[in-house]
């Protein structure tokens, strides 16, 4: 339910904060006070086009902020969760645009695109104006508003939906396998890759192995001579190397170990280097006898590594390698096994193909018992709202054949509905667009909003100027019919007929008036006596009429006597 709107630099409008309350909201005024102007400003925070046009003269830019109660629905709270809002006592849709062309919406202050924006308020608002019929007047939607009608969220629509959906599964399978030739050649490749990878055989660190290798071989003249130069500083034939200046150290020592015993431990300290110094030595000859370079070692490592860098390019490192031939050699096992799959597959199809569109009758079967029941009501209401004449059918169309059916079949179900209406006697049924009048399709709305009214589950209903081309007695049964949607729900309507206004459980006028150099619209919440003013204003009367009053306190008591009843 809408709490509060508030408005600035709209129009007329300066700044205005309307607060609302719950049941029937009823604005009216004088033509041209602003009263569309209040709709532009909700349809826009609510996720319109923005209309720079509408940038009060004189600013840059302009704001609209309207508060929601949270009723802790759960599709709304899956969703404000989807967008990262946090959920609140209220729901706070704030948008801002400018006239340079920029502009920003936000949910709770978190910033959301238009999209996002739209698919939260469709479910917390519905707004209907004369001029915006679009979702009646498509055709796509009118399967919706019957099932709506129908409740259809039982065993038919999810024993469809389980049989359409395994249908549709075992459908993409079976193209995945693709045509016989398709899967031989593919057969081929795999077992071409599979082979070459094979016939390399890498292992996993080979490659780095063999790296090492390559290095020490294109730098073993290099590593000799250091290694020869590291032995000889060592120990050389002369007596000129570390060893022997070592154990030429050591002698010394001891000649004078006797006149201090540390120097006895220097030596030993000395002696233990000599045997770690003879041991690296050892392990340098060592290394120099294995290093003589083998050009044909030397060779067959870099055609090695060649080898693996080739295969490596076409399939990735030793790791990629692996999760590819496990692929393939399944893939491989799948396409050998295909003729088996497919017939087993084939055999699903024809199951779930049949049970598909068994289902798909019955469905069509119960909207179209629904759909006689949904045409009874609708036209029980236009007689009721003055259209005695009328005629109303809900066409439930769908395939003669098992064939069509099934090429019909989508989501929900393979029938197409239409809504048809011939709204004067002698007239032959046509579909919605081609209803001329706009005080027919009015109507025709406000008949069909009192019968899925409760099924839509939104807690507000906006209603712009629903009384167009209506008058009289009608428009009594009109204000019955809205009232009548009000009870269970915020409804918010703009009219000029007294008939409707004197329904209000909430009455507000909106008027323009100068000040100083601007012309500005205000909203003022109406007190009992003031509303009988405004029903006499939009009876004709004139302020102090006797009579008028006395019409208007009338109108007032019939309201309230419908509503108490």
């Amino acid at each position: 339910m809408i709490t509060s709107l508030y408005v600035k630099n709209i129009a007329l409008i300066e700044e205005l904060r309307l607060e609302l309350a719950g049941g029937l909201n009823i604005l009216s005024g004088e033509t041209g006070a602003g009263k569309s102007i209040i709709i532009d400003s909700l349809n826009f925070v609510l996720g319109d086009r923005a209309d720079r046009s509408l940038i009060r003269h004189g600013t840059s830019s302009a704001c609209v902020q309207v508060v929601f109660t949270d009723d802790d629905k759960p599709e709304i709270a899956a969703l404000m969760e989807e967008f990262g809002i946090e959920r609140d006592e209220n729901i706070i849709v704030r948008r801002v645009m400018q006239d340079n062309g920029r502009g920003e919406a936000r949910v709770n202050n978190v910033p959301v695109t238009l999209q996002q924006l739209r698919r939260l308020v469709v479910m917390l608002v519905d707004v209907h104006s004369q001029h915006e019929h679009q979702n009646l007047l498509n055709e796509a939607n009118h399967l919706g508003i019957l099932d709506k009608y129908i409740g259809n969220s039982g065993t038919l629509i999810s024993e469809y939906s389980a049989h359409y959906e395994k249908y549709r599964e075992i459908l993409r399978e079976i193209e995945t396998f693709g045509d016989e030739t398709t899967r031989l050649r593919r057969a081929d490749t795999l077992e071409y890759q599979l082979a070459e990878i094979e016939k390399v055989s890498p292992t996993e660190g080979e490659e780095e192995e063999l790296a090492v290798k390559r290095d020490k071989f294109r730098n073993a003249e290099k590593i000799l001579n250091a290694l020869n130069a590291a032995a000889t500083l060592l120990d050389s034939d002369d007596g000129t190397g570390a060893l022997s200046a070592v154990q030429s150290a050591v002698r010394e020592l001891n000649s004078i170990e006797r006149y201090d015993p540390a120097y006895t431990g220097i030596a030993e300290r000395l002696d233990g280097a000599k045997i770690e110094l003879r041991d690296i030595a050892d392990e340098l000859q060592n290394e120099l006898s294995a290093a003589e370079y083998d050009p044909r070692e030397a060779r067959v490592v870099e055609e090695r590594l060649e080898e693996l860098k080739k295969i490596k390019r076409k399939y990735g490192d030793f790791a990629e390698m692996a999760r590819f031939v496990e692929a393939a050699e399944k893939e491989l096992e799948e396409i050998r096994n295909s003729g088996e799959r497919l017939a087993e597959l084939n055999a699903h199809k024809e199951k779930e193909s049949a049970a598909t569109v068994l289902w798909a009758r019955k469905l069509h079967d119960s909207r179209a018992k629904a759909a006689k029941k949904f045409s009874s009501a609708i036209a029980d209401n236009l007689k009721e709202l003055g259209m005695k004449s009328a005629r109303f059918e809900a066409i439930v169309e769908t395939g003669s054949s098992d064939e069509e059916i099934l090429s019909a079949c989508t989501a929900r179900g393979a029938d197409s509905v239409r809504f048809m209406i011939s709204p004067n006697l002698g007239e032959p049924l046509k579909p919605l667009a081609k209803i001329a009048s706009g005080g027919e399709m009015s109507r025709f709305m406000l008949g069909l909003k009192n019968i899925t009214a409760d099924l839509e589950d939104i807690d507000t209903l906006v209603f712009d100027e629903i009384d167009t081309g209506i008058s009289g007695a009608i428009a009594k049964v009109v204000a019955c019919k809205l009232y009548d949607i009000a009870r269970t729900r915020q409804v918010i309507a703009i009219t000029h007929l007294p008939q409707l206004a004197s329904m209000a459980d909430n009455h507000y006028l909106i008027s323009k008036r100068e000040e100083g150099d601007k012309t500005l619209t205000h909203v003022t919440r109406l007190d009992a006596e003031t509303e009988l003013k405004e029903l006499m204003r939009l009876q004709g009367s004139a302020e102090n009429s006797a009579v008028g009053r006395e019409n208007a306190v009338e109108l007032k008591n019939w309201a309230n006597s419908y509503k108490n009843a």
